[in-house]
């Protein structure tokens, strides 16, 4: 990695054509520059720059390292602005999309930690289904999308994603309470509870069903998750979630997760998503509260 202050020097040599002028530029003895530059040279094993008797032109291996340098220098200046946008931060707005899932389990323990540490950002949540959650971030309705199995997009970043295996969730007087793991052929006993074709869960245990050769035959079908936790909670059907799904409630013993033996399944991944461009102080700040939450729960460290 280059040293800043070498990016500076190479950007106004090439910029000014002479070591001199660039030194007059960033009040800096030329001969200190052209110590650096040879240094550099060295290091790389070819020349950076022709030396010709009126001005220095960037050889083809220079103008491959200006483009980094000049790459890296506005790299670092929209760097620094989002610093001091952060140290300077009193108060925004931040508009989130989320799924279901992730709105009942992870976002109350992010936003309780805000409120804490940032108390001038006011959010603004929206209950958005996963196929319309991509839409709204390219679309700039929303500045945060958080949710289940995105498809690719071209037009989003993807701040971070985390793989969540599958399990069941019961009470824990159920029968499989205990156990250390399951496999889908030992749910079928027991009455289900299961998202419908709405929920991003659902094509997993239709691809489930489908190997062991089997339809799923639920007592109840819902899209919302906080019914599935609640009803299994009475003890009257198990249901098939993610660790994160039930936060709260395996950390309370009122439910408890038990991963599925089937070590070849598709997990859920879980994405968090901002426009492509974004540069958003406050966003910064909530995208790294929820990395350290679900790494949290993940047991990631």
């Amino acid at each position: 990695m280059l040293h800043a202050r070498l990016l500076h020097y190479l950007d106004a040599i090439a910029r000014y054509g002479s070591m001199r002028k660039a030194g007059e530029k960033l009040h800096t003895a030329s001969s200190a520059i052209n110590r650096q530059v040879l240094a550099l040279e060295a290091r790389l094993g070819t020349p950076v720059f022709h030396r010709l008797p009126r001005k220095l032109v960037l050889t083809p291996a220079g103008e491959v390292l200006l483009q980094h340098v000049r790459r890296t220098l506005r790299d670092m200046e929209q760097t620094q602005k989002l610093i001091d946008d952060i140290k300077g931060l009193r108060r925004g707005d931040i508009m989130i999309g989320i799924m279901n899932g992730p709105a009942t389990t992870i976002l109350p323990i992010v936003i309780s930690d805000l409120r804490e540490s940032c108390s001038g950002i006011r959010l603004h949540i929206r209950i958005i289904p996963q196929n319309e959650i991509v839409r709204d971030v390219v679309s700039g309705e929303v500045d945060v999308g958080i949710g289940f199995d995105f498809s690719p997009d071209p037009n989003v970043n993807v701040f971070h994603t985390w793989t969540c295996q599958l399990g069941v969730v019961v009470s824990p007087g159920h029968a499989l309470a205990q156990r250390k793991s399951v496999s889908f052929m030992d749910c079928l006993a027991f009455p289900m509870i299961i998202g419908d074709s709405a929920m991003s869960i659902r094509p997993h245990l239709d691809i489930l069903a489908a190997r062991t050769g089997v339809e799923l035959d639920p007592v109840i079908e819902t899209n919302s998750v906080e019914t599935m936790r609640r009803i299994v909670a009475t003890g009257h059907a198990m249901t098939f979630l993610t660790s994160l799904d039930v936060i709260a409630e395996t950390r309370t013993g009122d439910l408890v997760y038990v991963p599925l033996k089937e070590v070849d399944i598709q997990s859920q991944s879980l994405s968090i998503i901002t426009p492509h461009d974004s540069r958003n102080a406050l966003s910064a700040i909530l995208l790294e509260r929820f990395r350290t939450v679900i790494d949290d729960v993940l047991h990631i460290r």
